[in-house]
């Protein structure tokens, strides 16, 4: 029986009403039978192969769309979610862009339980179903944003770098600060914040061939922006990698004189070392400067505060160079040649924050004896685990494809390799999220030279789950990107400084700061 409309019956006023709603129907019909899933099917024992991989493992409920490409070549493709709670969502594409509404409801309902997708794909007219994946979706909420700069992998344009903000619940990505901004593109580098807050950051530049701007340290103090010059003289050396102490005024330098040397053969293109380096400590308030060790061949790097503050660890190389800090051409020359015998330790140190003295160093991980460096301490929110990355020697992990990440439990001394998680290339920079339940490093596993981000659940065991990359809103992103990304933060909350006061503070002469 077929019905007959007579729109002359329809009042004029309606008309347009009425023929929206047909016109809705017919794109809801449409849109059902496309996103049906196939009644027949080959079953195959195998999981799908997508880029990025996202099969079996664990998400934070409150993470963007885990969107992704089929890697494998069809006539169609229909992907069907289904939430704990048999909420049932389909997709057709190669490319699977899930709505953000969907995916929150799947996730809502998947909560401490698992997520599960079903992939058909439809070859030589027959449809195939790969074998389901569950994912975990853990009710461990993961902080909101993370900050990061980008950089060529090689460092061949120093004058286009940024630091860069991005929100982890969503595609947002935000410039918070760019070297383009200033009058001579300097290199930006090493960002700080004091308990994952952005109240109280700071970042450095350095110079770029020309003494129009002078370099300096970027500190945000609530709505104050200022550039300081944060050097010791001692040493002679600039404030390089930074730590910012949980609570007070405090933050922890290794001043360093570093250098980059270019392989023409080896597959390692770059060697970074220091000729020299010490650690010093910075009130953010007085502008003092006060030097924690002074030694010329000892090379301390690295600093970073324990949770509660009371300890700072660090790492250390011991190796004795006969050509003095006074010469630095010649001691360039010889470290440089016996850069295979520096092997750091990480050591930790007590602090009293009433005299603003330390205690004696002890050591924590003892990676010289195994002929390794052990780089980038790396303590929980709650004290109990260290993770570190470990190398064969050198002080930059990022140019060794070797570094893998290592995990060491402050509770009962046990040392053991995160082998959940590496790769057979880089895994170096990595941080905490403020609840100690997740875990970012920056790898390149996947073509051996950019650096990109993963993510990880790690238990109360300290065992770890399969990493899994930034989520993006194109799952090629990473391809059409020509941008490493480097030294990774976690932050519990956006980045709200005043960009004009930024730029500003790029160009300013620098406040000096005050040596003791």
């Amino acid at each position: 029986m077929k019905m007959k409309v007579d729109f002359n019956l329809i009042p004029t006023n309606r008309r347009s009403a009425f023929l929206c709603f047909c016109f809705a129907c017919l794109l809801f019909s449409f849109g059902c039978s496309r996103r049906s899933v196939p009644e027949t099917f080959e079953e195959l024992e195998v999981y799908p192969a997508i880029y990025p991989d996202y099969v079996e493992t664990t998400l934070p409920f409150n993470v963007a769309p885990a969107n992704f490409r089929i890697e494998v070549e069809a006539q169609k493709y229909v992907v069907r979610l289904t939430s704990a709670k048999g909420s049932v969502f389909i997709f057709s594409g190669r490319d699977v862009i899930i709505p953000e509404k969907q995916w929150r409801r799947a996730l809502e309902e998947s909560r401490g339980e698992t997520a599960t997708f079903d992939i058909f794909v439809r070859q030589n007219s027959k449809w195939k179903k790969f074998r389901s994946f569950k994912n975990a979706i853990s009710p461990d909420p993961i902080d909101p944003w993370i900050a990061y700069r980008l950089i060529e992998p090689g460092y061949e344009f120093g004058h286009r770098i940024c630091l860069a903000q991005r929100s982890l619940e969503s595609f947002t990505e935000e410039v918070f600060a760019d070297n383009r901004s200033a009058s001579t593109s300097p290199c930006l580098n090493c960002h700080s914040f004091q308990n994952w807050k952005t109240d109280r950051f700071l970042f450095h530049f350095r110079q770029n061939g020309t003494d129009v701007v002078q370099p300096g340290t970027i500190v945000v103090d609530g709505k104050t922006v200022r550039k300081i010059n944060a050097r010791f003289e001692a040493g002679g050396t600039a404030c390089t990698y930074p730590s910012w102490r949980p609570t007070g005024d405090y933050v922890a330098f290794s001043a360093n004189q570093t250098r980059q040397f270019f392989h023409s053969l080896s597959t390692q293109k770059v060697e970074v070392y220091d000729f020299a380096s010490d650690l010093v400590l910075l009130d953010v308030v007085k502008n003092e400067l006060v030097p924690i060790f002074n030694t010329a061949n000892d090379f301390e790097t690295f600093p970073y505060w324990s949770h509660d503050g009371k300890s700072l660890y660090y790492c250390n190389a011991h190796v004795d160079v006969e050509t003095p800090v006074s010469s630095p051409e010649a001691r360039q020359r010889e470290i440089s040649k016996r850069i295979d015998e520096f092997h750091y330790n990480i050591m930790k140190i007590d602090f009293d924050e009433t005299t603003k003295t330390f205690g004696t160093p002890e050591v924590v991980v003892d990676a010289a004896s195994q002929d390794k460096s052990a780089l980038f301490p790396r303590s929980s929110p709650d004290g109990n685990w260290l993770v570190y990355t470990m190398a064969k020697s050198g002080t930059f992990p990022i140019w060794r494809p070797e570094a893998n990440l290592y995990i060491k439990n402050l509770r009962t001394g046990e040392e053991r390799r995160l082998d959940e998680i590496n790769s057979d290339n880089t895994e170096s920079y990595h941080s905490w999220s403020s609840s100690g339940k997740w875990l970012v490093f920056s790898s390149r596993r996947e073509d051996g030279q950019y650096t990109r981000l993963y993510f990880t659940h790690v238990d109360e065991n300290g065992r770890a789950s399969k990493p899994f990359s930034l989520p993006q809103k194109d799952p090629r992103h990473n391809w059409n990107r020509f941008k490493s990304y480097n030294v990774p933060e976690f932050i519990s909350e956006r980045i709200e400084v005043n960009g004009r006061a930024v730029v500003d503070a790029f160009n300013e002469k620098p406040v000096p700061t005050t040596n003791r």
